[in-house]
């Protein structure tokens, strides 16, 4: 294997033999990522490990051992001391030695207003591929600053002799014995160097007043992740999608680097989009969708859901499960070869009009809130429907629709003879506004303009699926305050165009996305005045607890570690996927199951039905 070839996966593999070979104790993935480290919490309890730190800090592994020793202040007494050796993997980019080193150290100070200053060891994991001039440096300041460090050579063999790290107490006491020369102190007495464990252990109580005076921050707001751990490692298991290599770097990348969730997702599909569509933006699609959308929330009462991350999520969960079927040759999949694609496109940009749908009640509360003007802020699509070519967009959709869902591949005047469906999208494009239906209609629009030669294979079936994923929103009678009546709505059922199921073998992508998207509730916040530091506190806030991906099936499990079955967001998340449960057909060789349980661990199981 080449330098450039080891996995993430494959490092965090190694560190956990090497703290096995080590006697370093029960190892866990880093805190960051981790939704599910409480459990791991409950879990180490029951083996009698108590953890003191939860620092929310971007460590790749933590290996903690429990011992029972003499107490400092209470000579005679046993006392359980938990002893934390933490691993940052370096990534082979790392490009500044020297902030790296500041920004351990700060960890370093941080930790110790958590637990015991002598409990906690930091260590250095440099990749075999690391620049040599990087190497050096590190080197020089793992020494300096009590840092330990590894060099992998390769994967099959561990370090014979590892650079031992120092606690931050032993590193005081170091300071005292031997303090740096570009200090210029004068020599400590030797009384003084004597006695220097002590005084180090009376420098703790400085060190932690020193670290709320400067750090002015708490643990948890020391670095925080949204994209689930365990979904990221699946990503290494991907190896039928044509974007499995270009993914497995990004994701390598951004656990080695750090980096913000964000800046990984933009850069992550624009890479992916850059690969198949180069004459589309990828970027400027998101920048248009999060932001405005975060702001409009921000000024309306409506709770802020986290679009941005939550498509990333989607795609990375479908392209798990799209890999398995592919894997297993599953025939309502192999034949598409274009699948893979179509499900970047429609992951990436299924809510991507979201801001759109909500304007319009922002728009008019704004104005009549500001200036007294009600109505200003209307915004009037139904002019724009023929002039600006919207109805040859909603036309392939109508087409899509008719041959995967109504067995009817329209021919001749078929806009006459599916004059429902037509007049239904027109009414819901101009008086909804639903995300679904102008996010298929943004997409088909930038399509045609840049790729035409590929909307009828690529961007059609991807925007069928954007348009059908909430269909129960979009298709259903509207309810007036007047006693007009729902025409567009009673026509669609005369015609018979409403769906009354979904089928997986009908329509593949359609029911990945529909089962993504209403699985993915972990990590999305609910607060209707989000802040960036007020998410990780949200008490409505789901996690993935379990995801596997088998030959079988899929089972994911989310669960609220907050709410109880009773309460009111708990309830909501059940019924819908029991009314998804009633609309979608999975396959019968291929299950699926999604699963919900409350702070209690009370599950609500939710197996959808096969098709017949």
């Amino acid at each position: 294997m080449s330098k450039t070839e080891i996995q993430y996966t494959e490092i965090m593999h190694w560190l956990k033999r090497f703290c096995q070979d080590k006697k370093l104790g029960e190892t866990y993935p880093g805190l960051e990522y981790s939704s599910e480290f409480s459990d791991d919490y409950r879990g180490a309890r029951t083996k009698g490990v108590d953890f003191d730190i939860d620092p929310m800090l971007p460590i790749d592994l933590v290996a903690v051992r429990t011992v029972n020793e003499s107490d400092e202040d209470k000579p005679g007494e046993l006392v359980k001391v938990n002893y934390y050796t933490l691993f940052w993997v370096v990534s082979a980019e790392e490009s500044d030695a020297e902030k790296l080193g500041v920004r351990l150290q700060y960890y370093q100070f941080l930790l110790s207003r958590v637990t015991d200053l002598k409990s906690v060891i930091i260590y250095l994991v440099l990749p075999n591929n690391i620049e040599k001039c990087m190497e050096v440096s590190l080197r020089g300041i793992a020494k300096e600053d009590g840092f330990g460090l590894l060099k992998m050579h390769s994967i099959q063999k561990l370090p014979s002799k590892p650079s031992p790290g120092r606690s931050f107490r032993d590193h005081m006491e170091k300071l005292i014995v031997d303090p740096p020369k570009d200090l210029e102190l004068d020599p400590l007495p030797t009384s003084v160097k004597k006695n220097a464990r002590k005084i180090g252990r009376y420098m703790d109580l400085f060190v932690r007043e020193a670290i709320d005076a400067v750090a002015g921050r708490t643990p948890a707001q020391a670095g925080k992740r949204y994209i689930d751990r365990q979904l990221l490692e699946n990503v290494f298991s991907i190896q039928h999608l044509s974007y499995a290599t270009e993914l497995k770097r990004m994701v390598t990348r951004h656990l080695a680097k750090k980096e913000d969730d964000y800046q990984f997702v933009e850069d992550t599909f624009s890479a992916l989009w850059q690969k198949y569509f180069p004459k589309m933006e990828y970027t400027k699609f998101l920048r248009v969708s999060e932001f405005p959308l975060y702001h409009i929330l921000a000024h309306s009462k409506r709770p802020y859901r986290d679009h941005y991350l939550h498509q990333f999520q989607v795609f990375l969960l479908g392209a798990c499960i799209l890999d398995k079927l592919l894997d297993l040759k599953h025939p309502d999949v192999i034949g598409n070869t274009n699948i893979d694609v179509q499900w970047l496109v429609t992951s990436s940009f299924h809510d991507m009009a979201y801001p759109l749908q909500l304007y319009e009640d922002w728009a008019r509360a704004f104005f009549d809130e500001s200036l007294n003007i009600p109505d200003l802020g209307s915004l009037d699509i139904r002019s724009y429907f023929v002039d600006r070519s919207l109805l040859s967009s909603t036309g392939f959709i109508v087409n899509a629709l008719c041959e995967k869902h109504f067995n009817r591949r329209l021919e001749g005047n078929w806009l006459d003879q599916e004059k429902a469906l037509i007049l239904f999208f027109h009414d819901r494009i101009s008086r909804t506004k639903h995300h679904c239906i102008l996010s298929s209609l943004y997409l088909l629009k930038q399509a045609m303009l840049k790729y035409p030669e590929e909307v009828p294979n690529i961007f059609v079936p991807s925007a069928l699926a954007i348009v059908l994923h909430h269909y129960e929103q979009v298709f259903k009678e509207l309810k007036f305050h007047s006693e007009d009546k729902d025409i567009p709505w009673e026509n669609l059922i005369k015609a018979g165009r409403v769906l009354k199921s979904i089928a997986f073998n009908a329509d593949p992508l359609t029911c990945l996305l529909m089962l993504c998207d209403s699985a993915q509730e972990w990590g999305r916040p609910k607060l209707e005045r989000p802040k960036a530091e007020d998410i990780k506190g949200d008490k409505n806030i789901f996690v993935l607890k379990q995801c596997v991906i088998q030959s079988s099936g899929c089972s994911i499990t989310i669960q609220s570690p907050d709410l109880e079955s009773i309460d009111p967001i708990f309830e909501s998340k059940d019924n819908e996927l029991t009314r998804l449960k009633k609309l979608l057909r999975v396959p019968q060789d291929f299950s699926f199951e999604l699963n919900l349980l409350d702070c209690s661990g009370e599950p609500r199981i939710h197996r959808f039905k096969c098709i017949k």
